[in-house]
């Protein structure tokens, strides 16, 4: 009979096991929701660091647009003079030619 039953001494030390096991379970707890919680932060932080760096890639693009504008426009004045020279000088040739040949 005595078997069936534990003394209060054995109570008292199941107990302070127990609230132990207790404690060390909540100090995990803890230490757990912590690093969520920094998780969590730093899932918001990737998030507006990917939009700002959408936002930078979209600027960058339109300034390599606008970049390559500016590069363009001397080459393509440049075609134009040239072409507005070689325009005068064939015009040039040929009003000779027609003032040659009508004086002929």
């Amino acid at each position: 009979m005595n078997e069936e039953y534990i003394t209060r001494k054995e109570h008292e030390i199941f107990e302070a096991k127990i609230e132990a096991e207790d404690k060390r379970q909540n100090k995990r707890i803890d230490v757990l929701e912590e690093t969520v919680k920094q998780i969590q932060d730093l899932t918001i932080s990737v998030k507006e660091m990917t939009v700002s760096i959408n936002n930078m890639a979209a600027t960058l693009e339109r300034q390599v647009n606008r970049l390559d504008a500016i590069e363009k426009e001397p080459a393509e004045n440049w075609k134009k003079a040239v072409w507005i020279v070689l325009s005068a000088l064939i015009g040039a040739a040929v009003g000779a030619l027609l003032r040659g040949g009508i004086a002929s």
